[in-house]
C-alpha cells in the first residue's frame, strides 16, 4: 500500500507547526474590540470572502477547474468531497481608525492564521463527507488612553484588553440527489483579559495609580447545521462539438444554536507604582477574587443564500463557467451575556452578493482562461453599538483561484491557490469612530488521493 502522498503529509506537518505558533501582530489595535467577544473574523473560506462572504448556497468539488475546498460555513458542503482535501488560510489585516472627538488618526495591522480543515470523502457512493479543522473566531486587542480632569484634578485612564475566541470543530456532511445536509459540533474556547490604569496628574500632592483587571478563560460546546438543495433548469446539448450546457439554481441556509460556555474569572484591583527601571509593581490589594465561576452566553445566528451557475460536459470532464449568488446572514447578539450582564451589542445582519467567472477552462488553450475570478458586495449593521447609533459596514472583495499544474504521476491532485481582497469601512459619519480596513488572504486547497493500493508489488 502506498502510504500519504509526500506533498500533502509536509504540508500537513508545517501547518501544524505554524498554526500552533504563528499570531504575528503589530500595532494592532481596534477600540471596538472591547465589546462582547472582540472582532469577529470573516468566518468564511477565502473563495467565499472573494464573493463578498457568500457560504450558505456556495459547494465546489462538482467540477474540474475547482478542485475542492471545506465550506465550514455549511456542512452540507461536506457531502461533495471525492477527495481528500487540506485547506489552511492566512490573512493580513490593516486598519486606517480615524476619531471625531478627540480629533485623531491612527494605524493598525495584524497577521494571523484564517483556518486549518481537513476534509475527506467517508463514502463516495453514498455521498457522505467528513470534514474537522480549526480556526480563529475573533480577537480582541486595544489599548484606549482617556484623558480628563476629577476633582479638580488631571486624571488620565488607560483601558486594555487582549485575547479572542477560536473554534476546533468536526462535521459531516450527506447528499440525496441534488438534497443535502449537513452539521458541524466541537469546542468554542477562549480567553479575555482587560484592565484599567488611572493615574492622577497633580504637581503639590502624590496619588497612588490604581490598576483593575479581570482575566476570564472559557469554553464551551457547540452546534450548527445547514442544507442545501440544486437543481438544473435548463440543459442545452450541442452535439457538433459534444457538449452539454447546463443551468443550475442552488439554494441554502445554515445556522447555528445560541450556546453557554463555562467560564473562571480572576478579578484583581490594586495600587501601583513605577520602580527605578520603569517596571509596574504591586504596592497594596484591594480586592481580589480567584476562579470565580460563571457563564458566557453565545446567541444563536443564521444565513440563507441562493446562486446560479452554468456548468459545461465536455470531453476534457466537467467544468464551471460562472456563478452568481446573494445571501442574507443575521446573530441575535442583543442576548449575548457575559456573567449575567449585557454589553453594548444589539442584533446584527448582513447582505452579501457575490460572482465567480472562469473564461474558458474547457478548451485549455490559456492559463489564465483557466483562472477563477471572484467578485462580491456586502452590507449591514454589526453587533457592536459603543455609542447607541448601531455600526453600519460596507465593503467590496476580488479574489482569485489559481490552478497549479498537476503532478505527471498524480492525476487525481488538485492544488489551488486562493487569494482575496476584502476593503471597506465600519462606522459613518454619525459615529464618533470609523475604521477604514483593508484584507488580503492567502490560502491553499490540496486535494489528492492519499491511500491507494498497489496493483504489482
Amino acid at each position: 500500500m502506498r502510504s500519504v502522498s509526500l506533498t500533502m503529509f509536509r504540508f500537513f506537518t508545517a501547518t501544524i507547526a505554524v498554526f500552533s505558533m504563528l499570531s504575528v501582530h503589530a500595532q494592532e489595535n481596534s477600540p471596538y474590540s472591547r465589546y462582547g467577544m472582540g472582532d469577529f473574523f470573516q468566518g468564511q473560506h477565502i473563495n467565499s470572502r472573494g464573493m463578498g462572504g457568500l457560504g450558505a448556497a456556495y459547494a465546489d468539488g462538482t467540477a474540474n477547474n475547482n478542485g475542492q475546498t471545506v465550506n465550514f460555513a455549511n456542512p452540507a458542503a461536506y457531502s461533495n468531497l471525492f477527495l481528500i482535501s487540506y485547506d489552511i488560510g492566512l490573512t493580513y489585516d490593516s486598519r486606517t481608525l480615524r476619531s471625531n472627538n478627540p480629533s485623531g488618526k491612527f494605524g493598525s495591522k495584524y497577521l494571523i492564521p484564517s483556518y486549518f480543515a481537513l476534509g475527506m470523502p467517508l463514502n463516495k457512493k453514498r455521498s457522505i463527507g467528513m470534514a474537522f479543522g480549526l480556526r480563529p473566531l475573533s480577537r480582541i486587542n486595544y489599548s484606549i488612553i482617556d484623558a480628563g480632569r476629577a476633582a479638580g484634578d488631571s486624571i488620565q485612564r488607560t483601558y486594555s484588553g487582549s485575547g479572542g475566541l477560536n473554534q476546533a470543530f468536526i462535521g459531516l456532511g450527506k447528499k440525496w440527489k441534488g438534497f443535502s445536509i449537513g452539521f458541524n459540533t466541537g469546542i468554542n474556547f477562549g480567553r479575555k483579559e482587560v484592565a484599567t490604569f488611572v493615574s492622577f496628574v497633580n504637581d503639590s500632592i502624590a496619588y497612588k495609580q490604581s490598576k483593575s483587571g479581570s482575566t476570564s478563560t472559557f469554553s464551551g460546546l457547540f452546534l450548527s447545521g445547514g442544507s442545501q438543495w440544486e437543481f438544473a433548469i435548463k440543459k442545452v446539448n450541442i452535439p457538433r462539438i459534444k457538449t452539454t450546457e447546463t443551468y443550475l439554481v442552488r439554494l441554502g441556509v445554515t445556522g447555528t444554536l445560541g450556546n453557554d460556555m463555562n467560564a473562571k474569572q480572576d478579578i484583581d484591583r490594586t495600587t501601583v507604582a513605577f520602580n527605578s527601571i520603569g517596571e509596574l509593581v504591586g504596592i497594596d490589594t484591594v480586592y481580589n477574587v480567584a476562579n470565580q465561576k460563571g457563564k458566557i452566553t453565545m446567541p444563536a445566528n443564521y444565513a440563507a443564500g441562493i446562486s446560479f451557475r452554468k456548468t459545461v460536459l465536455a470531453p476534457r470532464g466537467l467544468f464551471d463557467i460562472w456563478s452568481i449568488g446573494a445571501e442574507y446572514t443575521a446573530t441575535q447578539w442583543s442576548k449575548y451575556r457575559y456573567y449575567g450582564g449585557t454589553d453594548a451589542m444589539t442584533d446584527s445582519w448582513m447582505f452579501k452578493v457575490g460572482a465567480q467567472i472562469s473564461p474558458d477552462p474547457v478548451s485549455g488553450r490559456s492559463y489564465w482562461g483557466t483562472v477563477n475570478y471572484r467578485f462580491g458586495f456586502f452590507t449591514g449593521e454589526e453587533g457592536i453599538n459603543a455609542d447607541g447609533k448601531g455600526l453600519k459596514t460596507t465593503g467590496g472583495s476580488f479574489g482569485l483561484g489559481i490552478p497549479v499544474r498537476k503532478w505527471n504521476t498524480y492525476s487525481n491532485q488538485f492544488t489551488i491557490v486562493n487569494t482575496s481582497l476584502q476593503f471597506g469601512k465600519r462606522g459613518t459619519s454619525v459615529n464618533n469612530i470609523t475604521e477604514n480596513f483593508f484584507r488580503l488572504s492567502f490560502g491553499l486547497s490540496l486535494s489528492d488521493i492519499w491511500f491507494i493500493p498497489r496493483k504489482y508489488d
